[in-house]
This record gives C-alpha cells, structure tokens and sequence, in this order.
C-alpha cells in the first residue's frame, strides 16, 4: 500500500525528530516519500481567520496525495494530523464547501476526493507488519527505564468516528513502548494540553500547564517524557528549562531508534536542551 510522508511545516526544526525518522525507517527499510511541493496545512489557527482557506489550505495537501495514488498520508504531527482529519470530516459531510473547496484547487488541476486515510506516524509503525518488523530488530532492549508517555491533547481529538485509539485514555504508544522494554508509568497528564503556540504570547499560563505535566511524570518516577509531536515535545522541554526541571523529553523515533542500535549521534539526541545522557546510561 503506497504511503506518502507530510512532514509540515515544524519538523526540520525539531530537536532530532526527523534524523531519527529517517534513520529508524533505514533500519526497517521503510520507503516513506515525501509528498511532493507540499504546503502549511493552516494547523489550528487558520480556522479562526478564514473558514474556506483553512480548508483549501490542508485539501490540496489531501488532493495531491491522492492524484499520487497514495493510500495513506501520514504525518508525525498532532496539529498536522488533527487538521488534516478535521478537514476531511467537515468536506465528508459538506457538499457546498467541497465543491467551494475543489474549485478553488481546479487552478492547480487539483481535485479532492476523499479517498485519503490520514495516519499519525505512531500508527503507520504499528501496523502489524511494520511493528513486528520493529520487534524483531531491537538489539539493546529498554528494560530499566520508566517513560511517562505524552500524547498531547491533539492526537485523539477531533473525534470524527476513525479513531484508532480511545480519546481519553489512548494507549498506542504505550504498546510500542512497551514492546521495545520500556516500563510505562501510569500517567494521568498524557492528554493535557501544554499551551501550544499560546507559549509566545502566554507564556506565564503555558508555563502552569507544563508544570502540571512534568509534576505528574516526576511523582511517578520517570526516567524520560515520551512525545510524538514537535509542538509539544518543544514547549515541555523549553518549560521544563524554565522551571528548572531536567528530565529528559524525547520523541518516541528516538527511543525506537536507541533500541534499535542505532548511534544516538544519528537520532538527534545533541540537539535536546535537556541532556539525555542520565537515562541512557540506564538502558
């Protein structure tokens, strides 16, 4: 099944987020092209300036994938990933603003369909084949370390009926942490959102709900906070800083990546603002 990968607009600078996409799917010998003169998706924010562009803006992203004859986009951020499906349940259920939306892409010769499944790069390596694939591969297992596992508060929301996992309580990258010998902690901050974007202009109450949610990962002893979106991976790492926490906050490719064997050097981990060398000397 033919995938296409839409890496949107935060990625190149995430602290080693996408060396270690890249590197893990080497390993795995994925083949995960990027979808072609891609543009901003608007993320969250352009639906309260302008209803018809936020979503143009995300549909040619759809309507190109589909004129590649992809199956699947899939994307490794929370914002991406929310806007993207939003926007396909909205055109789903609204005829008038479908056609509004596939006149104004008929200028590039663009037409959305609606055939598009929309998957979070979490869910693209648990597919069978590929999390078996993972399994089979690890080399430095994760036995020891306790991970406070963030999702964010994007990843299973909005609800638009194809969810692959439970909107409150998800559990995916539980699962794949676990199989990689990791110990999930029980973790009740890892759907509270960390103030987004609002940490420019708001930074005093984002800083509220990033104490929050380091607290609850400090309380339950973990080693690492897991994070699958740059957005938030960024702010809790920045916050922490700020607070004068220090435990480490990496994406889940980069645990995927060290338990691959793969040289941390390769997955980015000098980039992080929080060293992870306390917990990799426990792996």
């Amino acid at each position: 099944m033919k995938a296409v990968f839409y890496p949107g607009c935060t990625l190149e600078t995430a602290a080693g987020y996408e060396e270690s996409i890249k590197a893990v799917n080497k390993v795995l010998g994925i083949d995960l092209p990027e979808l072609d003169d891609w543009n901003c998706c608007g993320a969250t924010a352009l639906f309260s300036v302008d209803k018809l562009l936020s979503l143009v803006f995300p549909a040619r992203n759809l309507a190109k994938a589909e004129k590649e004859e992809a199956k699947w986009i899939v994307t490794p951020c929370n914002a991406c990933y929310a806007t993207l499906r939003k926007v396909k349940a909205i055109l789903r259920e609204n005829e008038a603003l479908r056609e509004k939306v596939n006149k104004a892409l008929s200028a590039e010769g663009l037409f959305y369909r609606g055939s598009i499944s929309i998957k979070h790069l979490l869910d693209f390596y648990l597919q069978s084949e590929l999390f078996e694939g993972i399994k089979e591969r690890i080399k430095k297992p994760l036995n020891g370390l306790r991970v406070a596992t963030y999702y964010g508060c994007q990843y299973t929301r909005p609800i638009t009926g194809e969810e692959t996992d439970d909107p409150e309580v998800p559990n995916n990258l539980d699962r794949l942490l676990v199989a990689l010998g990791a110990e999930v902690v029980d973790y009740s901050m890892k759907t509270y959102c960390c103030g987004a974007a609002q940490m420019v202009s708001h930074e005093k109450g984002c800083l509220k709900l990033i104490n929050r949610i380091v607290r609850g990962a400090i309380k339950e002893g973990a080693d690492v906070i897991v994070a699958i979106c740059p957005m938030c991976q960024f702010n809790v790492e920045l916050g922490e800083s700020k607070l004068g926490y220090r435990v480490p906050v990496l994406y889940f490719t980069q645990l995927i990546g060290l338990s691959l064997g793969i040289p941390k050097k390769m997955l980015g981990l000098e980039k992080l603002m929080i060293s992870s060398n306390p917990l990799l000397s426990k792996i």
